[in-house]
């Protein structure tokens, strides 16, 4: 499955996720023609919509009533809104050039006027959220403290290739599978679920969001530019610490060559170029995939307390389409 499939794929809500699409190019209208533009420039990014995608299959799933799907929607498009914020904000800090397949917006526009798209896409995020329940407005916040927290934690981990693998899941718990979770949760709420379904659907969240970062992991070590919509080896340059990489340094692929590349601050391409290779011919590409796809099945597993579906199905085909990405 090449990434283009991936993104075609609706998973059954489609019309839904048009319209999470349609309000989220109205949302960030602007007076100032500049700033409508560089958040249009995000927006028609586009990317998979897989946060959306999970809002409003949850909502489903726990059988929400169709009259009030504009509450999932409005939800998914906060979500998504806060998302390509953060994203923004992640692309200056990373250095990125490009962004799925575009040119990072503080590189085309400067990073002043991408810091003011950024701020003004959050808060237009939690405009959106304001048509919402205060319980909305706790999850949506509580996912985005532990994002917060998790970039954090592996900025205090950068260029350290020491790091335990414990830490290494708590951060990508943190900086992609909370907004995951928040995701299935606000469906989940809105959707009419008990508590135990909103726990549940917190839970796959976690586990598909989890399985999600460890394939960008894979991807950033075995794909191409033009597939991956960045710069291949992006976080080996950044010195962030990956499983695939995780896994070879305790293999003892190299381990030298290896902990100098994490640890150099500026590094030789050659040097890079060397490390991807390395990783690409070992075991732990395959080992890493066997790890998301264990993943998949916890996320999986946590929908057992839900009533057979076509939503629920779908939930499951999603999750099992992540790993597809890195076959």
């Amino acid at each position: 499955m090449t990434m283009n499939d991936y993104v075609a794929i609706d998973f059954g809500v489609g019309e839904e996720l048009k319209e999470v699409e349609e309000t989220l190019q109205r949302s960030v209208r602007s007076d100032s023609p500049i700033l409508t533009e560089i958040a249009m420039h995000v927006i028609a990014a586009g990317g998979k919509r897989i946060r959306p995608a999970i809002c409003i299959l949850a909502f489903k799933a726990v059988g929400g009533d169709p009259r009030n799907m504009h509450s999932a929607i409005d939800a998914a498009v906060a979500v998504e809104l806060i998302h390509s914020a953060t994203l923004i904000h992640d692309d200056i800090t990373d250095e990125g050039e490009q962004r799925r397949g575009r040119v990072t917006a503080y590189r085309k526009y400067g990073v002043h006027n991408a810091l003011v798209t950024g701020d003004f896409m959050f808060v237009q995020g939690f405009k959106y959220g304001q048509f919402l329940s205060p319980e909305s407005i706790r999850i949506a916040a509580e996912a985005y403290e532990r994002l917060a927290e998790g970039e954090m934690l592996q900025e205090q981990w950068r260029n350290n290739p020491s790091i335990p693998m414990e830490e290494y899941i708590k951060i990508i718990s943190g900086k992609t599978a909370s907004v995951f979770s928040a995701s299935a949760q606000l469906g989940a709420f809105h959707g009419g679920g008990n508590d135990e379904q909103i726990e549940a659907l917190g839970s796959y969240g976690t586990y598909a969001g989890i399985a999600f970062q460890i394939v960008d992991d894979i991807l950033d070590i075995t794909s191409d530019s033009n597939t991956l919509g960045k710069s291949v080896g992006n976080d080996i340059r950044e010195g962030n610490m990956t499983l695939p990489l995780i896994l070879a340094m305790n293999d003892g692929v190299d381990r030298k060559l290896l902990s100098d590349v994490v640890a150099k601050r500026n590094k030789p391409r050659e040097l890079v170029e060397n490390a991807i290779r390395m990783i690409r011919e070992s075991r732990c590409v395959p080992r890493s995939i066997a790890i998301a796809e264990e993943y998949v099945e916890l996320a999986n597993e946590s929908l057992s307390v839900l009533e057979p579906s076509p939503f629920k199905t779908e939930l499951e085909r999603l999750s099992s389409s992540i790993v597809a990405r890195a076959r």
